[in-house]
């Protein structure tokens, strides 16, 4: 299918709008020294000095390019630990000058006090007892200053020089991964800055979408975050539009994408000590967490980059969802595909973020209320005026000229802002905040879609990254423990085995979870939802009454 060329100022016609957002990186910790043939693109190897103050009246700490693709510490990323690393100065603007400082003081207190409410001295004594016991690890707060080579990031690098990249696209609450991929789907986290195990009842752009006669679906590998949002799942036309990410591929190659397709990655880390059979498999996480990239504080000196890790699966993964669409350039020329990332996982960024941004509000009813009062993860009282640090974010389409540096201030809110902007223009936003956002559709600025140039990264697509080097022994492996970024995974992954069961699906009564294991219990719950998604897309063949509950 061929386009017609565009007039000044007109935005090419969008059908499909796709979202594939990692896990736990900074803008600069990933793109700050990449090599832009753009002279707005800002690198860490220009001006500056780019620097955090060192532990306890130490040196200062430059940002440089030597990351490794592993860790012997997860940085800190929730509320206090972040808003710690932006280190607000007297007037209460950012600086982000504790980075340094907070690494290294989570590295010397791995096990502190994790909760605050009425119940929090009986928990946090029970954790302290009978929790995961984790070694205290000294001298690493200078590893947050380390950005990654554009060598360890050749997918994300070229998408970045050949499209176009935002570099003012905040994380939109300064804390964890909960909140912040709500916001992707609803522009609020619903008062929260940490994670908290709950359903969400916020609306969703899913739900504004079917209001105006629009198509959505959610791929997913493992046990997916956005499980959080029950009403997503709560009818068999929703439940039906959940798909397993290979499915996305046979999608696109069949040019039947919806409106709208939400790629959440793979978040179960390698339990198992690796090899380059077990690394290429589906099983195991390419979300590129920190927390699934470690090695012990001993090993982490000698590792050489190149070994089987989930960072470099995830780099296949992001190749993956591009080379598909390129393959298919008559659905690629209709297509908007943003990479981005939920937050930044507690890496260095040197742009300070906004503040006086538009708070969403909250409709946390009194059972979450008076829950929170009993128990929630401790963190001071915050007014989402604030974003957090910056993310990546690559913005793809044929309509986009190769080098396009955008610096238009955003957060994940933009997301549903460009999608009301593009399928239901005439929708009141969710919240403040997507109202507030600025839509990134308006980077296809080119009259006719680029053939010729586009970037080939087909040598990406299903490489076994454990060729090269030798198998990673990683901490969880070793220590046959989950990490703790995976721990809510897991208790959601109950949440939603029980809502199943409680609204008589077939598959939940008829298949009992017969692990014992978290982890395997939570594959085996993913097994079972996806069964009856199928079993939906089966049966609404035949007439189906819309929104009718189970």
């Amino acid at each position: 299918m061929s386009a017609s060329p565009l007039e000044e100022g007109q935005v090419p016609a969008v059908e499909h709008v796709i979202v594939l957002a990692l896990e736990n990186r900074s803008f600069d910790h990933m793109l700050g020294f990449l090599d832009h043939p753009n002279p707005a693109f800002e690198r860490l190897i220009e001006g500056g000095p780019y620097t955090n103050p060192g532990w306890d009246g130490g040196a200062s700490v430059p940002a440089s390019p030597n990351a490794k693709t592993v860790l012997p510490i997860g940085p800190d990323h929730a509320h206090d630990g972040v808003m710690a690393q932006l280190a607000l100065d007297k007037n209460g603007a950012p600086t982000n000058q504790g980075f340094v400082a907070n690494l290294e003081r989570t590295g010397r207190n791995p096990n502190r006090p994790q909760y605050s409410g009425l119940l929090s001295p009986a928990v946090n004594l029970f954790k302290s007892v009978f929790g995961t016991k984790h070694s205290a690890v000294s001298g690493r707060g200078a590893l947050a200053m380390l950005c990654q080579p554009s060598t360890q990031v050749p997918v994300l690098s070229q998408l970045a020089r050949e499209f176009a990249v935002c570099t003012r696209w905040f994380c939109s609450v300064p804390g964890e991964t909960w909140p912040n991929r709500n916001f992707l789907h609803a522009a609020t986290s619903d008062g929260e800055t940490d994670i908290d195990l709950r359903f969400y009842d916020n609306p969703t752009i899913f739900a504004l979408l079917e209001e105006h006669a629009k198509t959505w679906h959610i791929y997913y590998d493992d046990t997916p975050q956005i499980w959080a949002f029950h009403d997503l799942w709560d009818t068999p036309e929703r439940h039906a539009n959940w798909f397993p990410f290979p499915d996305f591929l046979a999608h696109v190659a069949a040019g039947e994408l919806p409106s709208y397709s939400f790629i959440e990655p793979n978040h179960r880390p390698p339990l198992r000590l690796m090899d380059e059979r077990a690394s290429s498999s589906p099983e195991v996480s390419n979300n590129q967490h920190p927390e699934n990239n470690l090695v012990s504080d001993a090993a982490y000196a000698a590792f050489r980059d190149g070994a089987a890790t989930d960072f470099a699966r995830a780099e296949t993964l992001i190749a993956t969802v591009y080379e598909a669409l390129r393959a298919n350039p008559a659905l690629f020329e209709r297509s908007l595909l943003l990479v981005t990332y939920d937050e930044h996982g507690g890496f260095y960024d040197h742009v300070p973020p906004p503040t006086g941004v538009p708070s969403p509000g909250t409709r946390q009813d009194w059972g979450t209320r008076i829950g929170h009062h009993l128990l929630r993860r401790r963190a001071a009282r915050f007014n989402f005026e604030l974003l957090g640090p910056r993310v990546p974010a690559v913005v793809i389409s044929p309509f986009v000229p190769a080098g396009a540096v955008d610096s238009s201030e955003r957060d994940h809110s933009s997301v549903p802002a460009t999608l009301r902007e593009i399928f239901a223009p005439a929708a009141h936003p969710l919240t403040a905040r997507d109202s507030w956002a600025q839509p990134f559709h308006t980077l296809l600025t080119l009259t006719a879609p680029r053939r010729g140039d586009l970037p080939d990264l087909s040598a990406f697509v299903g490489r076994a990254a454990a060729a090269q080097g030798a198998p990673v022994r990683t901490t969880a492996a070793a220590a046959g423990t989950v990490p703790s970024s995976y721990q809510p995974f897991l208790t959601q992954a109950e949440k939603v085995r029980r809502r199943l069961l409680a609204v008589r699906e077939t598959e939940a009564v008829a298949t009992p979870v017969r692990a014992t294991a978290k982890s395997e219990r939570a594959a085996e719950i993913t097994q079972i939802f996806a069964a009856a998604a199928q079993r939906h897309r089966d049966e609404l063949d035949t007439p189906h009454a819309p929104g009718s509950r189970r």
